[in-house]
This record gives C-alpha cells, sequence and structure tokens, in this order.
C-alpha cells in the first residue's frame, strides 16, 4: 500500500475549503438586489407553443426539469426559456443567461 505524502507546499496548508464556500462573491461585482422584481417583468411563454427549432426547448436549463402542462416560463431577452424560480435564483449571482451568456437585466454586469 503507498504511503500518504502531506504536501508541505505553503498554499496547500493555508487552503480552507469551508471558508472558501462561504466567502462573499466579489464586492466589485453589481449584485441584483431584487431579481424576483425583475424577473416577473420578464416575458411569460407558454412552452408548450415555443417550436422545436427556437432557443427555448421543454426543459429548463437550470434545474433540467421539463415544463408542465400550462405552467408557463420565463423568457429573458435572447429567447431562452426558464422555470421563473430557477431564473430568479441564478440571476442573484449571475447577469447573463445559463445558455448562452447573454446579459439578461440591462444596467448590471456581473
Amino acid at each position: 500500500m503507498a504511503a500518504i505524502s502531506i504536501s508541505t507546499c505553503p498554499i496547500d496548508m493555508s487552503f480552507d475549503l469551508d471558508e472558501a464556500l462561504t466567502l462573499p462573491q466579489d464586492p466589485s461585482h453589481c449584485n441584483i438586489a431584487t431579481p424576483d422584481n425583475l424577473v416577473v417583468d420578464l416575458p411569460t411563454v407558454d412552452t408548450t407553443a415555443v417550436p422545436a427549432t427556437a432557443a427555448s426547448t421543454d426543459v429548463c436549463s437550470v434545474c433540467m426539469e421539463c415544463f408542465r402542462p400550462g405552467e408557463g416560463g420565463k423568457q429573458v431577452p435572447c429567447g431562452h426559456v426558464y422555470h421563473q424560480a430557477c431564473i430568479a435564483e441564478w440571476s442573484v449571482h449571475h447577469n447573463s443567461c445559463p445558455l448562452c451568456r447573454c446579459t439578461i437585466f440591462q444596467g448590471c454586469q456581473n
């Protein structure tokens, strides 16, 4: 059985995964304060009426769940469609489409 070597590299000894995962985001970026209010203003589309060749599909690319019949989804400016709750949560940290990275909300670049 091979012996496990312990690294003596200073960077390895000072790295704390728990701390890294809980650090706040870079404050120089603009977090969207109220994504729910902004997402509500996005157009709602009937996902069953969107052609299969369009930018949208019948699956939300954030949660990878299918849209339920009659549920509708929120369409971002580039044309992709997501569940309202999914794109609201995504937009708390990212102001870009999860698929193509186009800006969702103008006036905030994060």
